[in-house]
C-alpha cells in the first residue's frame, strides 16, 4: 500500500506548491460546577471529564442570558456547546422549549442522532426531541408540538407552518415557552436566502412578543469576517462572539494542483479528467477521501468514471473496488443519503464524491484526505471543506485542483492569500423592500399590524398604503388586518428570487424535473438552452410563460449555452460617490432591463465559442436593484474602440446594421475580471452579481462617459454591490493581480473570459485606473484615437464670422462634443471677444449649465485661436417660429395625454 505522500509524488509535475499548518493542542477546562449534577453525570457517562474552553465559555455566557455566536473550527464540538445550556434550562423547568434551525434536512437528521443520547439518559418523561419538517407524518407532528422540549426544523417550516399557526394546534404553548433558538451553520444564510430568513426572524420575534416571551439565540458559523454582524442582522438582537477555539487540530498539509497541459489539444485537462486519474489511486490504497465537486453533473461524471476504472482494474490495484466510492448530492432520496452516510461512518465506503451538501457539519466519520475539484468560491467554504479530514487526530491532507477560472488560478499563484488573509464578509440586506413587502403581508395575516410594528419593519409606513390600495389590508381601529384570499406566507419562497415559478417538464417522459423562478427561467430555459440536472443534459424546446412551463428533452451535447443579454441600465438615484486617483465610482439604485436575444454555444473543457444563435422571440426582464459603477478612463475607451473589438463603446457599430460586430467585446474582459475580484471580496456567487457596461452623463463633464457596472441580481438589492463600492480600489487591484498571475500567455477564459481577448490590454486598462499610461507596444489597433486638436490647423478668430459653416462642418467631421448642438443654433453673433449663440428656449434650458458652456469653450479652443478673455453666451431666440412652438407645447400640456394620442 502506498501512502498519500507517495501517491502524490507520482503526480509531482501537477503540484504547484504545498503549505503546512501546524497542529494545535486542546485547551481544557473543568465542567462548570453550577451545572445540574445529573447533566454532569450524563457528560461523564458519555466520556466527557472536562470541556474545551469554548464550550465552557458558551455555557457560562448563555446562562447569563446572552445571545452568542460561536465561530470555532469544524469538529470542535460546537453542537455540545448548544446542548449544554439548552438541556440545563429544560432540567430547571420542563415546560421550556428550544427550536434548533438547520439549513438542510440532512443536517437536521444528523444532529438528532446526537441529541438522542441525552434523551436516552434522562428518559422521555423529562426530555423529548423530534424533527418537524416536510417529511414528518401528521401524527408525529402533533406529538412533537405537544410534548417535545427540543424541535429540530428548518427556516422554511418556521415561515410556512409555525408562524401562520401560532394561535392553534399547540403552537401557543411552544411560542410562550420558547427559551432558545439555535441557528447552526449561520454562514449559510447569506444573500437572498439570508435576507429572507432575517425577515422570518422578525416575524418570529413579533409572535413571541405577542405570547409574552423573548427567546435567546445561540448561533454557530464558519469563519467569516463579520459573524457578530451577520448574527445581529439575521436575529435582530445584540450578540457576543466566541472565536477562541479550545479544541485540538491535527497537522494539515495542503497541496495546490495545476491540471496537466495537453499540447496537442492546446488546453489543460479538466478537473474531472484529473480526478478520475487520482481518486482510483487513493481508494485502491484504502485512503479515506472526500471529493468536493462544484456541480451535480461533475459529481456524477467523476463517480461513474472512477467506478469504471476501479471495476476493470487497469491500475492492477487488486479486486473490484467499484463499490468503494459513492456520490452524494441534492436530489437523492433521504434513504439514499442516510445509507451513504452510514457506509462512510462504518468504513464500508472509502471515497465519496459530493457537492457542497457534505460541506456542512454532517458526521461522516474519520477521513484522511479532502480533494477539492475547484476553489469552492469563498475562504469560508474552503476551511469548511478542509475541516472534513483529520477528525480523529491524524494528519489531514487536502488537495485543491485549480479550474480554468480567475479565482482558482489566483489562489494557485497566491496560496498565502487563501491561507493567511481574513475571511470574507457574509452579506445580506434585511431591509430589501421587495422582501419586506412579502413578509409584511405574511405578518398581517398572523397578527394585525399597528404603528408599533414600524420597530419591526422599517418600511411599514410605505408598504401599508400600497397593500390597502391593492385590497389586501383592511383597517379597523388603527389596526391593519389581512383581507386577501390566499395565505401570504405560503407564497414566499425563501430560496428563490420570486414566488412566480416555472415547471421544467421532460416532454418525452412527461415528468416534472424541477421548478425555478421566472427570472431564472428566462435566463436558463430559452429555446435551445442546454440545462444540466443530476448529470443529465437537457435541451430546452419551448418556454411557455403563460402556461408557466418549460418543455425539455434529454440530449448528449459537447457544449453548454450562455445567453446573450444586451440591455439598458438606467440610473434611478445616486446614493454615494468617491474619487481616488483616476477611479471615479458611484453607488445607487438602478433599473436593469435585460433582453435575452440569443445564446452562444461554448465547448466543454476548452470553453471556446462554437457559434451564436438568435432567438425568434426576445425574452425581457426588468429589475430595479442596487449597483456600483466605475467610470472607464477616457483613454481606455478610445483604445478599446480603436481595436475594433469594443462595439459596446462605439456608437458607430450600433448605427450600422451592415457592420459585423464580433461576438466578444474587450469590455467583457474588463467586466470578467472585475466581477471575479468583486465576488471574491464580498462572498458572492456567480448568480449574486451581474456585470455590464453602459454609457452615462458625468455630473462634472458634458462629454459622454462609459462605466463598468456591478449590480445585485435581486430586485431591490442585497448589499453585494454596496460592499463592492466600499472596497472598489482593492477590487481593481485584485483584478489586475488575477490577470497578471494567470498562467496563460495571451489571454484565456480564466483571466479575461475569452482566448481572443488580449490580457495585456486588459491589464493596461486596469492599471490605467491609477495613472495614465502609454498604449502597450504589442497592441495592434485598427485606427488610432483621433486627436484633431494637434493634427488640424486652427482657424483665426477673425475668420470665424465668414467661415462659420466650415467650422460647423469640421466640428461634425472630427466628432467634437457639441457638434450637433451648434448646428441647432438659429443664429450667431460676434461682439469683440465674445461669441453669442441664439437658441430656442427649450434648448437653452438644457444647455445653459456651467459644465456645458465650459465643455463647448474647450472644444472651440481646439479649432480656433481664441482671443484672451473669450466668452461664450447662449441666448433665447425670440423669433415668431419659437413663439409658435412654445404655444403648441402649452396646448399639448393643457390637453394632456389625450392630445398626444389623437
Amino acid at each position: 500500500m502506498q501512502t498519500i505522500e507517495q501517491i502524490l509524488e507520482s503526480f509531482g509535475d501537477r503540484i504547484l506548491s504545498s503549505r503546512k499548518i501546524a497542529a494545535r493542542k486542546a485547551q481544557y477546562v473543568p465542567i462548570p460546577s453550577d451545572m445540574n449534577p445529573e447533566l454532569q453525570e450524563c457528560l461523564h457517562e458519555m466520556g466527557y471529564d472536562q470541556l474545551y474552553s469554548h464550550q465552557a465559555e458558551m455555557y457560562k455566557r448563555a446562562m447569563q442570558g446572552k445571545n452568542i455566536v460561536i465561530t470555532t473550527g469544524t469538529a470542535s464540538g460546537k453542537s455540545l456547546s448548544f446542548y449544554l445550556p439548552v438541556i440545563q434550562r429544560i432540567l430547571e423547568n420542563p415546560s421550556r422549549r428550544a427550536i434548533f434551525i438547520y439549513p438542510t434536512k440532512a443536517l437536521t437528521k444528523d444532529q438528532l442522532r446526537n441529541i438522542v443520547d441525552f434523551v436516552e439518559f434522562f428518559g422521555k418523561h423529562r426530555i423529548q426531541a423530534g424533527i418537524y419538517d416536510g417529511d414528518t407524518p401528521a401524527a408525529e407532528r402533533s406529538r412533537i408540538r405537544q410534548e417535545a422540549n427540543i424541535i429540530l426544523t428548518n427556516p422554511d417550516m418556521i415561515n410556512a407552518t409555525f408562524l401562520p399557526n401560532h394561535n392553534r394546534y399547540g403552537f401557543p404553548h411552544l411560542f410562550a415557552n420558547l427559551d432558545y433558538l439555535v441557528i447552526d451553520e449561520l454562514h449559510a444564510y447569506r444573500g437572498a436566502f439570508g435576507s429572507q430568513v432575517s425577515n422570518v426572524m422578525r416575524r418570529l420575534l413579533r409572535i413571541c412578543n405577542y405570547h409574552g416571551n423573548t427567546p435567546h439565540f445561540l448561533c454557530s458559523s464558519a469563519t467569516i469576517a463579520n459573524p457578530a454582524e451577520l448574527a445581529e442582522n439575521i436575529c435582530h438582537q445584540p450578540f457576543e462572539l466566541i472565536d477562541k477555539d479550545g479544541s485540538p487540530a491535527p497537522e494539515k498539509e495542503i497541496y495546490f494542483w495545476q491540471p496537466e497541459y495537453i499540447k496537442k489539444a492546446q488546453r489543460k485537462r479538466s478537473v474531472t479528467e484529473e480526478l478520475k486519474e487520482l481518486l482510483p489511486n487513493l481508494i485502491g490504497n484504502m485512503v479515506r477521501v472526500i471529493t468536493f465537486c462544484i456541480s451535480r453533473r461533475e459529481t456524477e461524471v467523476v463517480t461513474k468514471e472512477c467506478r469504471d476504472i476501479l471495476a476493470h482494474d487497469p491500475l492492477k490495484l487488486g479486486p473490484d473496488m467499484s463499490d468503494k466510492i459513492s456520490a452524494y448530492r441534492g436530489g437523492y432520496t433521504p434513504l439514499e443519503r442516510e445509507r451513504i452516510e452510514k457506509d462512510l461512518v462504518e468504513g464500508s465506503v472509502y471515497g465519496v464524491v459530493s457537492t457542497s451538501a457534505l460541506e456542512l457539519g454532517i458526521d461522516i466519520g474519520a477521513l484522511d484526505m479532502v480533494v477539492m475539484g475547484g476553489f469552492p468560491g469563498t475562504r469560508a467554504s474552503f476551511w469548511q471543506q478542509l475541516g472534513r479530514a483529520g477528525r480523529k487526530g491524524n494528519k489531514a491532507h487536502a488537495l485543491l485542483m485549480l479550474k480554468e477560472k480567475p479565482m482558482d488560478q489566483y489562489v494557485g499563484m497566491n496560496p498565502d492569500w487563501l491561507l493567511k488573509s481574513a475571511s470574507e464578509n457574509a452579506v445580506i440586506d434585511k431591509n430589501n423592500l421587495y422582501i419586506q413587502l412579502a413578509h409584511i403581508r405574511a405578518a398581517s395575516a398572523e397578527l394585525p399590524l399597528t404603528i408599533d410594528d414600524i420597530a419591526t419593519f422599517p418600511d411599514l409606513g410605505e408598504i401599508i398604503p400600497l397593500l390597502q390600495k391593492e385590497g389586501e389590508l383592511s383597517e379597523h381601529h388603527a389596526q391593519y388586518q389581512w383581507s386577501g384570499q390566499l395565505s401570504p406566507a405560503h407564497e414566499i419562497s425563501l430560496r428563490n428570487m420570486t414566488s412566480d415559478t416555472i415547471k421544467i417538464v421532460d416532454k418525452e417522459k412527461d415528468c416534472t424535473i424541477t421548478t425555478v423562478d421566472l427570472i431564472q427561467a428566462k435566463k436558463e430555459f430559452y429555446p435551445g438552452a442546454i440545462y444540466l440536472h443530476d448529470s443529465v443534459q437537457y435541451k430546452s424546446l419551448d418556454l411557455d410563460l403563460e402556461g408557466k412551463t418549460a418543455w425539455v428533452r434529454e440530449v448528449d451535447s459537447n457544449y453548454y449555452t450562455e445567453p446573450h443579454k444586451p440591455g439598458n441600465i438606467d440610473i434611478l438615484m445616486e446614493h454615494d460617490q468617491q474619487e481616488d486617483k483616476r477611479i471615479y465610482s458611484c453607488f445607487g439604485d438602478v433599473r436593469v432591463s435585460v433582453l435575452v436575444s440569443g445564446y452562444k454555444m461554448v465547448q466543454f473543457n476548452t470553453h471556446q465559442n462554437l457559434g451564436y444563435e438568435a432567438l425568434s422571440q426576445i425574452l425581457e426582464t426588468q429589475m430595479e436593484t442596487e449597483a456600483c459603477w466605475i467610470q472607464i478612463p477616457d483613454n481606455v475607451v478610445q483604445v478599446f474602440v480603436a481595436t475594433g473589438k469594443a462595439p459596446s463603446l462605439d456608437p458607430q457599430s450600433k448605427d450600422s446594421e451592415d457592420k459585423k460586430v464580433p461576438h466578444f467585446d474587450y469590455t467583457e474582459g474588463l467586466i470578467h475580471c472585475l466581477k471575479a475580484a468583486a465576488s471574491m471580496r464580498v462572498m458572492a456567487t456567480h448568480s449574486d452579481l451581474g456585470g455590464a457596461v453602459f454609457g452615462f452623463a458625468h455630473p462634472d463633464s458634458p462629454v459622454h462617459k462609459h462605466a463598468i457596472i456591478l449590480f445585485d441580481e435581486y430586485p431591490g438589492g442585497l448589499g453585494f454591490s454596496e460592499k463592492a463600492f466600499e472596497f472598489i480600489g482593492e477590487i481593481i487591484k485584485n483584478a489586475g493581480q488575477l490577470v497578471k498571475d494567470c498562467s496563460c500567455k495571451e489571454g484565456c477564459p480564466a483571466c479575461v473570459g475569452d482566448h481572443r481577448i488580449d490580457k495585456e490590454l486588459i491589464l493596461w486598462a486596469l492599471r490605467s485606473f491609477y495613472k495614465e499610461l502609454p498604449i502597450p507596444k504589442n497592441i495592434q489597433l485598427d485606427k488610432l484615437p483621433a486627436s484633431p486638436s494637434t493634427n488640424s490647423k486652427k482657424m483665426e478668430w477673425k475668420q470665424v464670422k465668414d467661415q462659420w459653416q466650415e467650422l460647423l462642418s469640421r466640428f461634425e467631421k472630427e466628432e467634437h462634443f457639441g457638434a450637433r448642438f451648434l448646428k441647432h443654433a438659429s443664429a450667431f453673433e460676434i461682439k469683440g471677444n465674445d461669441l453669442i449663440l441664439f437658441l430656442a428656449e427649450s434648448n437653452l434650458k438644457l444647455a445653459q449649465k456651467p459644465e456645458v458652456v465650459k465643455g463647448l469653450k474647450a472644444e472651440l479652443a481646439k479649432l480656433i485661436h481664441l482671443p484672451e478673455n473669450f466668452e461664450l453666451h447662449l441666448r433665447v431666440d425670440d423669433s415668431e417660429l419659437n413663439i409658435k412652438n412654445q404655444l403648441k407645447l402649452q396646448r399639448i400640456m393643457s390637453n394632456g395625454k389625450g392630445y398626444l394620442n389623437n
